[in-house]
Order: C-alpha cells, then structure tokens, then sequence
C-alpha cells in the first residue's frame, strides 16, 4: 500500500503530465487556428464569388482584390468591412426574402475572411491545376447591342440616351445586360422601354438578367429604348461608353410587367408572380420595406431594407417566384414620406 508522501508524488506527476499534454495541445491547436485558414485554399474562392465584381482593376471598388498580394495588403481592411458587415454592399435584412442575386457573405464565409486576417493572411499550399471557367451569364451572342455612339466625356453626375430599334416587328426578349464602358464610375443604370415601360435596374457587378422559362417582356415593333446613368464623382477626367444588350427569343407564355408602387397599400387584381423587387427611397439611412399580405391572413416580407443605401439601389431578384393571389394587399411603408418600389411580374389572366 502506498505511503502518503508516495501518493503525492504520484499525484504530482499525473498533474505534470496533464499540464504537460495541455500545453502540447493548446499550442498546436491555437497555431492551427491561426493559419489553417490560407488564401489558395479558402479565402480566394470567397473574393472571387463576392468580391473581384467590383474590386478588380478598373473596377468600381476602391481597391483590386483579385491578387494574393492585393489581398494580403488589405486584409486588415478586409476584416473591419466585414466586421462592420459593410462588404459585400447588400442592405437586405437577412430572413426576408430570398434572392438569387445575394452577394452578401455567409456566416462561415466571414469567419473565414477574419480569421484569415487575424492569422496573418498566409498564401497557404500551392494552387492545384486552374479550374474550368465558370459560364458566361450569357450562354449566346446578344440580338441587338445599343451602345452610346462615342466615347463621351462625364462631365455630370447624370446621363440620359435613347436608342431606335428600328424593330420592324414585335420582338419578345428573354433577358437584358448593361455593358458598363467605365466600371470604375457607375453606379445606376436604369434601362427601359421609351416613354415608360421599366426593364430594370443595374447595379455594379450585376451581370446579364435572364427571365425564367416561359417568361418574356414585348419589344414593340419602332420602339425606343433609354438608358439613364448615374455616376459617382471623379477627381480625374473621366470618359464612358456604355451598352445595352437585349435577348430575342420565341413569344412566351407569360409576359414580363412592371409596377410602380406608391408608398401605402395596393391591392392586387390578379393572381401574379413576382420575380423581383426595387425598392426605392430618396435618402440614404432611410428604412422601407415591401410586404404581402394576403387574403387568408399570411402575411410574407418580400423585401426589407434597414438603411437605404443610394449608392445599391439594388433590384432583388427572387430565387424562385413568389405566388400572390387576387385580392392580396402589397403594402410599402417607409421612414421617409416619399417612398415607391417596383414590382416585376407574371400575371395569370
């Protein structure tokens, strides 16, 4: 049997050798947490899906992105706009809607991001064999292209052309794309059918938007198209050359409408699916939300904004479409007295 100044000394071995296997432990767990996030494994992926739209060279955000080394030296940015949750610009509340077009980070993506940051941003293991392009948003060459008819100077914050066609027939389109010909400065374009009819709202990085199967919008034979730019200010002379380009396919099923809803309640005649929203509201910070209420009492968020962002009057464009019945009550309320959206839809007769 052992003699207490024996068990004490066995005691006090055990305690060293937990101490012991916990220093080993900890040590090399804290280092892992610290660089297991690389940028070629993790962290690259995440910037080019959310990031290199905007920050790329040339690009509409303040610094390129594309790089490790751009990367690394703005890693302590990265993390505060993160932190922040100011990039990826999307002012919607999370929970209410959901939007193909979602830009904003994952939970895990930003803790990744800054986690990356926190560790020192190390490059990590060498990149494998360069992956297959991602498609084109666009899978085949435009039917028409209007582009502005030389480079013009910018020297406002505003601009306005209108297109001919010169359509000799109705034409159906399944989809449009604003070709930005200087991305460093445009913030809004705004492409519609002339005198009023909307088409939809660009913001930067938007790529081309393709309407689901079975829906299209009507060009009208001799019909004018406009283009209304909206630019940030420039330090530097600036020069721009944008285009719009339209996609023609087969009569549709369904066709594509728009409505400008007022602030206040509007109740729907028909039975419609809404495949997008813009809310709008004439100051930033504002708060404005788009809601459905229906006539069995549900009631669904198609959209809410806490702070209106001017500069991302962003379109949301619903994942999948969402079903409002006759009879339903689309209501927008806002912070501010002026307050509309605009409401993209299929109609059923």
């Amino acid at each position: 049997m052992a003699s207490g100044q024996q068990l004490r000394t066995i005691g006090g071995a055990v305690a060293a050798c937990v101490c012991a296997i916990a220093v080993l432990e900890s040590g090399p767990a804290a280092h892992d947490r610290s660089t297991q996030v690389t940028w070629t494994t993790d962290v690259e992926p995440i910037l080019k899906t959310r990031c290199v739209g905007c920050h790329d060279a040339g690009g509409f955000g303040p610094m390129p992105l594309a790089s490790y080394h751009d990367a690394r030296d703005a890693a302590k940015a990265i993390r505060q706009e993160v932190l922040e949750r100011r990039m990826p610009p999307w002012p919607a509340a999370r929970g209410f809607g959901d939007f193909a077009n979602d830009r904003s980070l994952t939970p895990l993506e930003a803790e990744l991001l800054t986690a990356w940051a926190d560790g020192g941003a190390p490059l990590g293991p060498p990149a494998g064999a360069p992956a297959a392009a991602a498609a084109a948003t666009s899978s085949r060459a435009a039917d028409l292209v209007l582009t502005v008819p030389s480079a013009h100077a910018v020297t406002a914050l505003t601009a306005q052309f209108e297109w001919p066609t010169t359509l000799e027939h109705d034409q159906w389109m399944t989809g449009w794309e604003f070709r930005p010909g200087n991305r460093a400065i445009i913030e809004q374009a705004i492409v519609s059918i002339a005198p009023g009819t909307a088409l939809g709202a660009w913001t930067p990085p938007e790529g081309a938007v393709t309407y689901p199967a079975g829906v299209a919008q009507r060009l009208p034979a001799g019909a004018r198209v406009r283009l209304e730019l909206r630019y940030r200010k420039s330090a530097a002379p600036q020069v721009d050359q944008s285009a719009v380009a339209l996609y023609f396919g087969k009569r549709a099923a369904r066709e594509l409408r728009h409505d400008a809803l007022p602030c206040g309640d509007t109740t729907l005649d028909k039975d419609i699916e809404a495949l997008a929203v813009t809310p709008r509201v004439p100051r930033a910070g504002e708060w404005i939300e788009v809601v459905a209420r229906r006539p069995d009492q549900s009631v669904e968020a198609l959209c809410v904004v806490r702070r209106y962002e001017t500069q991302y009057p962003i379109t949301y464009r619903f994942r999948n479409a969402v079903r409002i019945p006759h009879g339903s009550v689309v209501h927008v309320a806002s912070s501010s007295a002026a307050c509309d959206a605009d409401l993209e839809f299929t109609a059923h007769q």
